[in-house]
């Protein structure tokens, strides 16, 4: 998916991104109908260039992702795609998650990989 526009929220909300989508309510009426084998290729043509990411700047990831972006830009990325992920997930828009596996296991890996003692 491709993200329209990325912008800072003052809205109150607990999670670090969340997403719009104009018209989400028929969006996703539309996506329930559409037959099992196009799914997944509705799911990409309607939200391409349809979807704002809001963050969610006093959220503790969203602070840290930004330290991050200096010191690890890889990870940076991966943090921040599992971010849109998330708040797409949120807003009931993801036809299959198992996509995102991949992902998880490389963040899985870099953390403990990172982590040699156990936290606190």
């Amino acid at each position: 998916e491709t993200v329209k526009e990325v912008k800072i929220t003052d809205r109150q909300h607990s999670q670090p991104a969340v997403v719009s989508v104009k018209n989400l309510t028929t969006l996703r009426h539309y996506l329930d109908m559409a037959p099992p084998e196009q799914k997944e290729a509705s799911y990409k043509y309607l939200l391409h260039d349809n979807v704002t990411l809001e963050l969610n700047p006093s959220h503790p990831i969203i602070r840290e992702l930004s330290e991050l972006r200096e010191g690890s830009p890889d990870i940076a990325g991966l943090v921040a795609a599992q971010l849109f992920d998330n708040a797409l997930i949120n807003a009931n828009l993801v036809h299959d998650p198992r996509r995102m596996v991949p992902r998880i296991n490389q963040l899985l890996d870099s953390l403990l990989k990172g982590r040699k003692e156990p936290a606190e």
